[in-house]
């Protein structure tokens, strides 16, 4: 195995951790922080399963239907938001 793809992944996800900490810090509790936080996370755990899951090795109808449960969970989190903001 070769050890490029698995550190350039760890890589990103140390980058995008501190987008995401610099986007909390920006303006905590605003609805467009929540949902780039939201948005960044959602993204995070696509890298993670196609890479150290090796989805990206599957065909490409199994690499879409991973993006289900995403989108899924981008429409919980939606869903909290609203219930949450009144």
């Amino acid at each position: 195995m070769k050890y490029l793809a698995p550190v350039a992944v760890w890589l990103y996800m140390i980058a995008t951790t501190v987008a995401e900490v610099v986007v909390f810090y920006s303006g905590p509790g605003t609805f467009s922080v929540d949902m780039a936080i939201g948005v960044i996370a959602m993204i995070n755990s696509l890298i993670a399963a196609l890479f150290f899951m090796n989805i990206r090795k599957e065909p490409p109808t199994i690499q879409y239907l991973m993006l289900a449960p995403l989108a899924l969970v981008m429409v919980l989190i939606l869903t909290m938001l609203f219930a949450f903001a009144q």
